[in-house]
């Protein structure tokens, strides 16, 4: 029965060394505030530190193996390789007590050093947190001042763009009114499209018959028609029929007459279209030359000499 406590003892000893172990790994590992689930001998104790479960171990161990070392020793005489073997034992007991107290200081010594460390480093980063939350604030308000000045320019902007407006409007309404007062009032086209042919002018009866007969009435019937079948219906040359043509086409233009348009016919404008895409300074000048011609062999009065006024009116009108 004595050798079976003794067994179970050290058995339990043997556990509790274990722990111990166990709880200067965990301590080392994880630090002395680690909660780890503490049992003995299949007892739940519920959850504990590292440091109390080390304490608690220490204290176990001591106090299996103090039993099982009475158990072994108790009646027995006093030998003394017995004596000197529990001297050993208690030498080895002390030495693993001090080996456990110094990896006890250790620990807490390191444990210190770790809070130091970090404790540092919860300082250091609390100013550092500081200084950037001063350098955001900063840059923020640096950034409201410049949205503030960058606001009042624009407001500023807007009012001369709106003062602008104005002032374009009014400029338009003036050049409007002065575009007005300088633009010629067209007069009344001397030829329509049913107009008679007597009014074209310097149409000879013969032609006038010809036409008749091939059922040209009117300037717009007579414009229309090919010149080449009316020269040789009414043999009147193709030239002749052409220049008519034009003169028909150019009086149907406000504001020319049939000196205007036999001036015009002169210089090679036969058609409104010609007469629309032209230059006003050059035609002027053109028409001018020919006109002050004709001014001296008397087939035209003075004035009846065309303006740059007039060709800019005739030019204009002539546009679709």
């Amino acid at each position: 029965m004595k050798v079976k406590i003794v067994w179970v003892l050290a058995f339990l000893s043997f556990l509790a060394g274990l722990s111990v172990f166990n709880a200067v790994m965990l301590s080392t590992l994880h630090g002395g505030d680690f909660l780890v689930e503490f049992s003995m001998s299949g007892l739940a104790l519920g959850s504990v530190s590292v440091m109390v479960y080390l304490l608690l171990s220490t204290i176990a161990t001591f106090m299996f193996i103090g039993s099982t070392f009475y158990f072994i020793f108790k009646g027995l005489p006093a030998d003394p390789d017995v004596l000197q073997r529990l001297g050993g034992v208690e030498a080895s007991l002390a030495m693993n007590t001090n080996m456990l107290e110094n990896t006890q200081m250790g620990f807490f010594r390191r444990l210190e050093e770790n809070e130091k460390v970090t404790d540092e480093a919860f300082r250091k980063m609390h100013i550092d947190l500081a200084e950037a939350r001063k350098e955001t604030n900063d840059a923020l308000e640096k950034q409201r001042k410049t949205l503030q000045a960058v606001q009042k320019e624009s407001n500023e902007n807007v009012a001369i763009i709106k003062k602008q407006a104005k002032d374009v409007v009014t400029v338009k309404k003036r050049v409007a009114k002065i575009v007005k007062a300088l633009s010629p009032t067209p007069k009344t086209a001397k030829l329509t499209s049913k107009s008679k042919l007597d009014a074209v002018g310097d149409v000879k009866p013969s032609l006038a018959y010809g036409l008749k007969n091939l059922g040209i009435e009117t300037v717009g019937q007579f414009i229309t028609m090919d010149p080449m079948m009316i020269a040789e219906k009414t043999t009147e040359p193709p030239d002749t029929v052409t220049s008519l043509q034009a003169k028909a086409q150019l009086l149907m233009v406000p504001s020319l007459n049939l000196n205007d348009a036999e001036l015009l016919v002169k210089v090679g404008i036969t058609s409104r279209k010609e007469l629309a895409n032209q230059d006003p300074v050059q035609l002027c000048r053109t028409l001018v030359g020919i006109a002050n011609v004709y001014v001296e062999q008397g087939k035209m009065s003075a004035n009846q000499v065309p303006t740059i006024d007039d060709v800019w009116s005739w030019i204009k009108l002539a546009q679709p």
